[in-house]
């Protein structure tokens, strides 16, 4: 079952209803900045609470040398970003056979087990993926997506007010979030942002084609499409993108 399955057999209807009234009677608790109702504070409050639980269900690793290579690659881009001041930005592997990697506001970012299996030594492609998940968070994707909707925004809401939330709510978000699909533009800018970081913390941009061509080796042999390719659809155009940016060496993103 997937992340999001899980989510929908989780939260019931009724249950759903009981947290809109309750939202509603929150509203306006976080901060406003234009086009996005959700302060960096309330960004970081959130991933807090959502990694929490998400550390507990699926026992994020931070003490093996794969844990210890993704912080590493991590922390050599973030100096390399444009950071975010009172972010604290983490670096965490999940222990999931799935192809895919995620990131929540406020920080967190989480690189699946299955992924690192795939990319193999290549610290280049994976530099590129977990700068791409980083863009995520610089961008501020997600809160400004959730600012136009309900769903997320309803346990956001009761967790930011700091009242009333319990354990199943923040388990909730984190599975939402885990699950959660971004947009073309917001894909785009992520790939933009990562390869921009990647370049100048020293990594090869070119990893993350060879990355993109090992998911389309991996899903024509499986017959299936792999987790990190549902969650970013990869397109010809978008490798052409891709390609064109690092060709011409357009990495506007990051110092």
């Amino acid at each position: 079952m997937s992340l999001s399955s899980k989510w929908a057999v989780y939260c019931a209807p009724a249950r759903l209803l009981i947290l809109a009234v309750a939202a509603f009677a929150l509203s306006g608790t976080t901060g406003c900045t234009k086009g996005n109702l959700y302060s960096t504070k309330d960004e970081v409050r959130m991933g807090a609470q959502a990694s929490k639980e998400i550390d507990r269900q699926y026992h994020a690793d931070t003490t093996s040398p794969d844990a210890a290579r993704v912080k590493r690659i991590g922390d050599r881009l973030i100096v390399h970003t444009d950071q975010r001041p009172g972010v604290p930005y983490t670096f965490k592997v999940l222990d999931m056979k799935d192809v895919n990697a995620v990131s929540l506001p406020g920080g967190p970012v989480y690189v699946f087990r299955g992924l690192l299996d795939l990319v193999g030594d290549d610290d280049d492609a994976l530099a590129c993926v977990i700068g791409h998940e980083v863009g995520h968070i610089n961008g501020r994707h997600i809160t400004k997506a959730i600012t136009k909707q309900t769903q997320i925004g309803v346990l956001l809401n009761i967790l930011l007010a700091g009242r009333g939330a319990l354990a199943g709510d923040a388990a909730s978000l984190g599975f939402e979030l885990l699950g959660y699909k971004f947009s073309r533009d917001d894909e785009n800018e992520a790939d933009s942002r990562g390869i921009s970081y990647a370049y100048k913390a020293g990594f090869d941009p070119h990893g993350i084609v060879r990355f993109f061509e090992k998911l389309q080796t991996l899903e024509k042999r499986s017959g299936g499409t792999p987790e990190f390719l549902r969650d970013h659809p990869l397109t010809s155009k978008r490798i052409e993108r891709i390609s064109k940016m690092i060709e011409m060496q357009d990495y506007k993103f990051g110092q």
